[in-house]
């Protein structure tokens, strides 16, 4: 019974689960959002906006971990995650832009949150592309930074967000949109850190090897 208690892994370290819980998230976040929407009687232009500026991150966390559960997403497993560094490439550069349109804490934790996201994106996924040696990446110092600080670093920026967003939230649907979509970042954090870690234990089991 002890030995099959310690072969039992909690639903942390589970990343099929992770993946499950963010499927089921990511849904709920865009639903209730676009229910608020209609419920505060915004136009359809409006509601499409806010399925664009505020929806984006959860609609391609959602196609991304869909793709996943599929044979095609296995088999382009590495072109997946291009796109998806693709993407926060892209709202890190955004959230730069905001911080120099409407400085404030929530834009500079929002810049930090994601350009740390970003970074840890790149030194997980990228190294098992091509891409990884032909852009030279391995000459950065990535291994000066451990996967237990990236994940810690997400964790802490991610609280620090949800705190200053539930200050200024106006409306119980803000409250509850900020924590969903807190969770969130929080269970990707984590599907990073189990593959990193899964990362990690190969290139061990390799250097055995030789």
């Amino acid at each position: 019974m002890l030995e099959k208690n310690k072969k039992e892994i909690e639903w942390y370290d589970n990343p099929n689960f992770i993946v499950t819980l963010l499927l089921g998230l990511n849904i709920a976040v865009i639903i209730l959002s676009q229910a608020f929407a209609i419920k505060n009687n915004l136009s359809s232009l409006e509601i499409f906006r806010s399925i664009l500026n505020h929806n984006s991150a959860y609609i391609m966390l959602l196609v991304y971990f869909i793709f996943l559960e599929t044979k095609v997403g296995k088999k382009y497993f590495n072109f997946l995650n291009i796109i998806l560094i693709i993407f926060y490439a892209l709202v890190t550069i955004a959230s730069l832009l905001t911080v120099f349109q409407s400085f404030g804490l929530s834009s500079l934790v929002y810049l930090i949150l994601y350009l740390v996201i970003f970074i840890y994106l790149v030194d997980t996924f990228m190294r098992d592309t091509r891409l990884w040696k032909d852009l030279d990446l391995d000459k950065l110092p990535f291994d000066e930074v451990t996967n237990d600080w990236y994940f810690y670093a997400i964790i802490l920026l991610s609280v620090i967000y949800l705190a200053v967003d539930l200050i200024s939230a106006s409306s119980f649907d803000g409250v509850v949109l900020s924590t969903l979509g807190t969770i969130c970042i929080m269970l990707f954090a984590r599907y990073i850190y189990l593959y990193k870690v899964y990362q990690e234990s190969k290139a061990k089991k390799e250097v055995k090897k030789k």
